[in-house]
């Protein structure tokens, strides 16, 4: 239907009609993967439109799908003419997901609009709804009914949840059981997902029969009903009170809003539904929270979004409104258009302010208000708001025209979460110091801090997305001994703004980046940071920014003096300006306090004449080096080899190399980027003593590569015989410089590569005819290749059959080649579905 060019009418709508939590949102994100639809359209957008059908908030809505912020201007008219600039010209499927508006007339003004777009021909929308009554009042040209699912597939989904790793041991009693309880979800996804999910936990058939037997099934007379039974049933056997709590607490939400782990787990600390207390002694509330999160996350009550992160989710818009059932009043969210009363028990209160007629009556603010998310909206009446709520625990503003914090924030002495981050705040005022509760401060960007912010003792989050200048920002900062979080650290010589001030955050996890070492000047100044017992930071960024010239010995030391905890997992090191790295990372003892690192970075490293050996680290998967300008050479060292050592580990343990077993270099590496190394003129293969009858496998995992910029003396890429068997690569991205006139030779036998860019051959003239032996080759880039004019033969480039996006970017005699229709290399590509030439036919 999406793909069809067979509709009469222009922008026509495709539905998909089915009741709630039978998968027409999932079945729409599939279709937006297809590979077909992918090819057939420029651009995708999707919107959640649920039940507040406001054209002006939809268009605005459309543009941040196509990665902008909100519009500064809510008029019509502007919101049709910012669309047009982005669209211009390009074919376009809009999603609108969740429709409830069956009136005709609001869906022609929302109509009108999106012809006035324009756009290229083909362009089309696809609806989901539960109504057929709003499909026709779309005029919708293609209906699709979702059915329930079959017996068969109802099991497959079942099995795959409730008899997972870790979960019940599949007997026939339990099979038994299952298959009878599956029956009362009547082929609905969403039901049988979250009672597999429920079953998952309880191992033992009596558990299993209590909850067949459960008297909430009678309460259901249909599909719908029987799927809302499901999720209460899931939500009465959650395992505590707290964790119940917990999910009420979600509701604060709007609607398929995409939630954030680590926030949802400071909002429950700020309504004090986690406290150090339920560890024991022995887990932090952040851990606490994330055993919570897991729960419900296992339970489908909260799904996960992969597409955001491995740390991201969303609720069903059912599991939504449960969970505002369940709150028992104390939490409202106005997105249905619901007014709040001075009378109501809500002490938990979303404000939504482009949705309904909320807050016409400011009075009506509850007087105990505990929790505050206001979204939308001009910002107009927020002060007024917080003027009547002087209780707050949680403030959450999410509206980028409020540029300053009301005063009346100072006030708030039971405040601990402040959310600001998505407002256009940069100056915090100083009466924020006196908010000594205050575990959680979110903001996006700012000028500076208060005077007095080391006030702030029980802070345990500050999230700070830039800063100004390159001043010390955190003055100080070492008085704040419960921080957990802290973006980022900018050494100078003023007073509190030494290396030292991290000495006694004895607690911090997650991200941290040090900026301005230039400033520290020894090993044991370097030292007292304790970055080796900070056994929660996960990300470590080092960087020194200035040109600040000091000994070499000096510099070194320093970097001997940070050496990071085995916990780390992500190593960034940036602008050192010493000659060698430190022993912490090439000694032979480095495996040991690197091994657990999966990432590593290293850039602009002016001074060091060696990489430091890393193929033996056992969980790295991506690697950068960048502008490494003083390597010359790349050898054995930099695989970490020692085969005699690692034959007498193996003689000595019983398991000998003798028989010639690999030994596995780089095992996990999937990502490798090497460029920008200016003084690059050789790299050679890993090398097995003569002694040794072992064999080597390097980069067997390796599907990412980035190879170039090296030296300009060379004529030919320096690349070890190992880049020819890469069998995982998929996607390859080479830079030349002007010495270089051809490709190498070894890329016709990467027989997986899915993905090719060609960056700054100003030396190529013709792309080689062997490219046609690469039959997975489904995307061609060249870009910034001057005097590149012909691509292989007609026929190599007919046996790319994969082929299906090719772009030609600042090439200007390729391009003018290539022009549609009368270039001499039109007939070579004319097939291909998508085609990008850029500048259009400009020599």
């Amino acid at each position: 239907m999406l793909i069809s060019s067979d509709y009469k009418k222009d922008l026509p709508v495709i539905s998909i009609v089915g009741m709630g939590g039978q998968g027409k949102t999932t079945l729409a994100q599939l279709v937006l993967k297809n590979d077909s639809v992918v090819k057939h359209f420029d651009k995708t957008i999707w919107v959640c439109v649920c039940d507040d059908f406001k054209v002006e908030r939809l268009l605005n809505d459309m543009l941040q799908s196509l990665g902008g912020k909100s519009a500064e201007t809510t008029t019509r008219e502007a919101l049709v003419r910012k669309l047009q600039e982005n669209l211009k010209g390009k074919s376009c499927l809009l999603v609108l997901d969740d429709i409830w508006n069956d009136n005709r007339e609001k869906w022609d003004r929302m109509r009108r609009c999106l012809l006035a777009i324009g756009g290229a021909t083909g362009s089309k929308i696809l609806a989901t709804t539960r109504s057929d009554e709003v499909a026709s009042a779309m005029q919708t040209s293609g209906l699709h009914h979702l059915g329930i699912l079959s017996d068969d597939h109802s099991w497959m989904l079942f099995e795959k949840l409730a008899f997972a790793d870790g979960g019940a041991r599949k007997t026939q009693d339990l099979v038994d059981i299952g298959r009878r309880i599956l029956k009362k979800c009547g082929g609905v996804p969403l039901a049988i997902k979250v009672i597999g999910g429920l079953l998952y936990s309880k191992k033992d058939a009596s558990e299993w029969l209590k909850v067949e037997k459960n008297e909430l099934w009678n309460e259901s007379t249909n599909n719908e009903g029987g799927v809302m039974s499901v999720l209460r049933l899931s939500y009465d056997n959650l395992p505590s009170l707290p964790v119940k709590q917990c999910f009420a607490s979600c509701s604060i939400f709007p609607k398929d809003t995409v939630m954030d782990k680590k926030n949802l787990i400071q909002i429950w600390m700020a309504q004090g539904l986690i406290n150090d207390a339920m560890g024991g002694g022995h887990l932090q509330m952040e851990d606490i929270g994330s055993d919570y999160f897991n729960i419900l996350l296992r339970s489908s009550l909260l799904q996960a979004a992969p597409e955001y992160g491995i740390e991201f989710c969303r609720m069903h818009d059912l599991v939504h409104d449960l969970s505002l059932q369940v709150s028992n009043n104390c939490f409202l969210n106005t997105e249905d258009g619901m007014v709040v009363s001075h009378d109501d028990e809500v002490m938990h209160l979303t404000v939504i302010q482009s949705r309904g007629k909320v807050l016409k009556n400011i009075e009506g603010i509850p007087p105990n208000l505990q929790t505050l998310y206001y979204f939308g909206g001009d910002g107009i009446m927020l002060e007024d708001i917080l003027e009547r709520s002087r209780y707050l625990s949680v403030l959450i503003v999410d509206c980028w025209f409020v540029t300053h914090l009301p005063i009346a924030v100072g006030d708030m002495k039971h405040l601990r979460h402040l959310d600001i981050s998505r407002t256009k705040i940069t100056v915090l005022p100083d009466s924020i110091t006196k908010l000594y509760n205050l575990m959680t401060l979110k903001v996006y960007y700012l000028k500076e801090i208060p005077e007095k912010f080391s006030n702030l003792i029980n802070l345990r989050h500050f999230e700070c997305s830039s800063a100004m200048g390159q001043s010390c920002f955190f003055p100080g900062i070492g008085q704040l001994a419960n921080l957990r979080t802290l973006p980022h650290f900018r050494i100078s010589q003023a007073k509190g703004c030494q290396l030292e001030e991290l000495e006694c955050l004895r607690n911090l996890r997650g991200e941290l980046k040090i900026f301005g070492l230039e400033n520290v000047s020894s090993f044991e100044s370097a030292a007292k940071a304790n970055l080796s017992k900070k056994s929660s930071i996960q990300g470590l960024r080092l960087s020194w920014d200035g040109t600040k010239e000091d000994c070499d010995d000096n510099i070194n030391s320093v970097m001997e003096g940070l050496q990071p905890h085995p916990n780390l997992k992500d190593l960034a090191i940036s602008g050192f300006k010493g000659s060698r790295f430190p022993s912490w990372m090439v000694a032979k003892d480095r495996v040991t306090v690197l091994r657990n690192l999966v990432r590593l970075t290293l850039e602009e490293l002016g001074k060091c004449e060696q990489v430091p050996p890393l193929g033996d680290l056992p969980c790295l998967e991506s690697l950068e080096m960048v502008s490494l300008h003083n390597v010359k050479r790349i050898g054995a060292e930099f695989y970490g080899l020692d085969i005699n050592a690692r034959s007498s580990a193996s003689c000595s343990s019983g398991t000998s190399n003798r028989d010639g077993k690999p030994v596995t270099l780089f095992p996990k590496l999937s990502r490798f980027v090497l460029r920008n190394m200016g003084s690059l003129e050789e790299w050679s293969d890993a090398m097995v003593p003569s002694n040794s009858s072992s064999s080597i496998k390097v980069f067997p995992s390796l599907r990412y590569l980035e190879l170039g910029g090296f030296s300009d003396d060379l004529d030919h890429f320096p690349g070890p015989h190992s880049t020819t068997n890469l069998v995982s690569l998929e996607s390859l991205g080479l830079y030349g410089w002007p010495k270089i006139t051809s490709l190498p030779d070894q890329i016709q036998h990467l027989s997986t590569l899915g993905t090719l860019l060609l960056c700054r051959f100003e030396g190529l003239e013709v792309l080689p005819e062997w490219m046609g032996s690469l039959r997975n080759l489904r995307k061609l880039v060249t870009s910034n290749c001057s005097n590149l004019r012909q691509l292989p033969s007609a026929e190599a480039m007919r046996h790319l059959t994969n082929l299906n996006y090719l772009s030609i970017t600042r090439c200007p005699l390729l391009a003018e080649r290539c022009t549609k229709g009368s270039g001499a290399e039109w007939p070579k590509i004319a097939h291909i579905p998508r085609i990008h030439i850029y500048p259009l036919n400009k020599v």
